[in-house]
C-alpha cells in the first residue's frame, strides 16, 4: 500500500487541499492531541504605557479554521488521556514537593514528621470482594445459608482483578443504598472533624489548651479521594507537622514534642471517635426492589407464592463514621516505612480515575431521562446507587445537600484532590510555571528572551496586554481531525515515555 493510500493521509487530505495541514498539525502538537479542545477566536494587543500606541501581536484569523485550540484540562483519563496525564503530573509535583521540597518548598521539610493514612467507609451490606489487603486474593465471602430475601449469603469464588462482580452487592435489598449516598455526601465534613479531633487529642495528651496547640503546630495535608468498586469513597492522605508560628512562604519544623508517634496515636484516636451528623435515610421510606414486588403482588400481577419476604429493618444511620479498615504508616526520606517517591506515585495514580471505568458517569445528569438513558450502561449495583441518589434529591428535607447535582458521583461532592493551604505548591503555580517556560524557551528547549511588539524585552512596566477571546465550541469539527488528534496524543505519549527513559540511561 502506498503512502497516499494510508489512513493517515486520507484523514489529512482535506487539510492538505485547503493548505492548513502544517498549521493544524502544529496546533495538535501544542495541545498534545487533547481529545476535546476548546476552540477560541480572538486577538492579543499590546499597549505601550508611555506613548499609548497599540500594536497587535496575535490574531486567530490566520490560523487553521480561524481558531486557536486550548486544551480541555479534564483530569479524567476516560475523557482526555493527554490532559489527565498533565494533571497527574501536577498532582505528583504537589504531593512530592510537600515531602522532599521543590517548587518553592525548602528541602528541610524532609525532617518534618509525616504520615501516610487511609480511611474508608463503613459497610453498608455484603459485596463481592477479593479480601486481599494487598496480598493474595482470598475466597470472597465464605458464608453458608441465605439472607432474609432468599439470596445466598456467601460467595465461594476467588475473584480476579477484572471481575465485573467486584463491588456488587450480594443481595440488593440487604445493601443500604441510601445510607451509602448520604455517607458519601458527608465524607468531606467527616474528614474535617477528624482533623479537628486530632488537634484536640494532641492538646489533651500534652496537657495544653487546644488553642495553644493550634498556635504552636500545624497539620498540613494533601488528600486524594478514591471511588471504590462498591460506590463508597475513601481517602488516602499525607499528613505533615509544621511550626504554626511561621509566616506564609516558610516551613519550619514543629516543636520537639510534636513527633510522628504523637501524630499517629492522636490520628488513630480521632478516626475511631469522629462523627458527622447526617439525616437518617430510613425516615423518607424510599421504595426498594422488595417493596416494588410487593406492590405487584398486592395488585394481582404477581403470584402469591412469589411475594417477597418482608424486608428486615436496617439500623438507622444518623451520624457518619469511618469504617474499620484504616491504615497509618510513617513517611520519611530515610528510615521510613514509605518513600516520598512511592507515595507521590500512589496518590497521582488515583487522581485521574473516574467514578466508574467506563466513563458513563463523567458528567452530571441533566434530568430524569438522562438518568434512564445512561444507567443501562452501568453495573446493576452502580445503576441502583445513581437512581437512589437521584430519588433522594427530590425530597424537600434533603434539598440543602444537592444530591441530584452529585448523583453521578453517588453523592460525593468534594474535589478528588484537596490540600491544606500551607502544604506545598498549587495547580495555579504549576500552570504559571509552564507558561513562563513556553515563553522563554523554543520548541527545542533552547532559552530565548521574549520580546514585545516593539522588539524590546518583555516588561510589564512598559506594555499592557489587551486580550479579546470568543468561545466557538469544543471538540473537533470533523471525524478526520479527531482521528489525527488521537495520533498526536499517541506521539506525545511516546515522547514522554522516551524522555523518562533518557535520564535512566544516562
Amino acid at each position: 500500500m502506498s503512502v497516499l493510500d494510508s489512513e493517515y493521509f486520507r484523514a489529512l487530505a482535506p487539510r492538505v487541499v485547503d493548505g492548513s495541514a502544517s498549521g493544524f498539525l502544529a496546533q495538535l502538537d501544542r495541545v498534545a492531541g487533547c481529545a476535546h479542545p476548546v476552540r477560541l477566536t480572538g486577538t492579543i494587543d499590546q499597549v505601550d504605557t508611555a506613548t499609548g500606541e497599540t500594536r497587535r501581536t496575535f490574531d486567530t484569523t490566520g490560523m487553521p479554521d480561524g481558531v486557536i485550540l486550548v486544551p480541555c484540562g479534564n483530569r479524567r483519563a476516560s475523557v482526555c488521556p493527554s490532559c489527565s496525564y498533565l494533571y497527574a503530573g501536577d498532582a505528583w509535583q504537589i504531593v512530592h514537593a510537600g515531602m522532599v521540597g521543590g517548587a518553592g518548598v525548602p528541602e528541610s521539610v524532609t525532617a518534618h514528621p509525616g504520615l501516610f493514612v487511609t480511611v474508608t467507609a463503613p459497610s453498608f451490606g455484603p459485596v463481592h470482594s477479593r479480601r486481599s489487603n494487598h496480598g493474595p486474593a482470598q475466597v470472597c465471602r465464605p458464608r453458608r445459608g441465605r439472607c432474609p430475601h432468599g439470596i445466598a449469603a456467601g460467595c465461594h469464588r476467588v475473584h480476579p482483578d477484572d471481575d465485573p462482580l467486584l463491588g456488587q452487592a450480594l443481595c440488593p435489598d440487604c445493601h443500604d443504598d441510601p445510607a451509602l449516598i448520604l455517607w458519601n455526601r458527608a465524607a468531606g465534613r467527616l474528614w474535617k472533624r477528624t482533623v479537628d479531633l486530632t488537634y484536640r487529642r494532641m492538646a489533651r495528651t500534652e496537657g495544653i489548651p487546644e488553642r495553644a496547640c493550634r498556635q504552636a503546630v500545624r497539620i498540613s495535608y494533601v488528600k486524594v479521594a478514591e471511588g471504590q468498586a462498591r460506590g463508597a469513597v475513601h481517602f488516602h492522605a499525607l499528613l505533615r507537622l509544621d511550626d504554626a508560628t511561621t509566616p506564609d512562604g516558610t516551613w519550619a519544623p514543629p516543636p520537639v514534642w510534636a513527633t510522628g508517634k504523637l501524630l499517629a496515636a492522636c490520628w488513630r484516636w480521632a478516626v475511631t471517635h469522629a462523627e458527622q451528623p447526617c439525616p437518617n435515610p430510613r425516615t423518607y421510606d424510599l421504595p426498594s426492589l422488595t417493596d416494588a414486588l410487593a406492590v405487584l403482588a398486592d395488585g394481582g400481577l404477581l403470584d402469591i407464592d412469589q411475594r417477597p419476604p418482608t424486608t428486615p429493618s436496617l439500623p438507622a444511620m444518623t451520624v457518619a463514621r469511618w469504617g474499620e479498615q484504616a491504615d497509618v504508616r510513617h513517611v520519611r526520606v530515610e528510615g521510613g516505612e514509605l518513600t516520598p517517591l512511592a507515595v507521590g506515585n500512589y496518590l497521582a495514580k488515583y487522581i485521574t480515575k473516574s467514578v466508574v471505568d467506563t466513563g458513563t458517569l463523567d458528567r452530571r445528569f441533566r434530568d430524569t431521562d438522562d438518568v434512564h438513558a445512561r444507567t443501562p450502561f452501568l453495573t446493576p449495583h452502580h445503576a441502583r446507587l445513581a437512581h437512589t441518589a437521584w430519588r433522594l434529591g427530590r425530597i424537600p428535607e434533603l434539598a440543602e445537600y444537592g444530591l441530584r447535582k452529585w448523583a453521578h458521583q453517588f453523592g460525593y461532592n468534594g474535589h478528588w484532590l484537596t490540600k491544606s493551604r500551607r502544604y506545598s505548591t498549587t495547580f495555579t503555580a504549576r500552570r504559571i510555571t509552564r507558561r513562563i517556560w513556553a515563553r522563554t524557551h523554543t520548541p527545542t528547549c533552547e532559552e530565548r528572551i521574549p520580546v514585545d511588539a516593539w522588539g524590546r524585552p518583555e516588561d510589564d512596566d512598559l506594555t499592557v496586554a489587551m486580550t479579546n477571546w470568543r468561545y466557538q465550541g469544543s471538540g473537533y469539527k470533523t471525524p478526520s481531525d479527531a482521528w489525527l488528534a488521537l495520533q498526536a496524543a499517541d506521539q506525545a505519549r511516546s515522547r514522554r515515555e522516551e524522555n523518562r527513559r533518557v535520564p535512566l540511561a544516562a
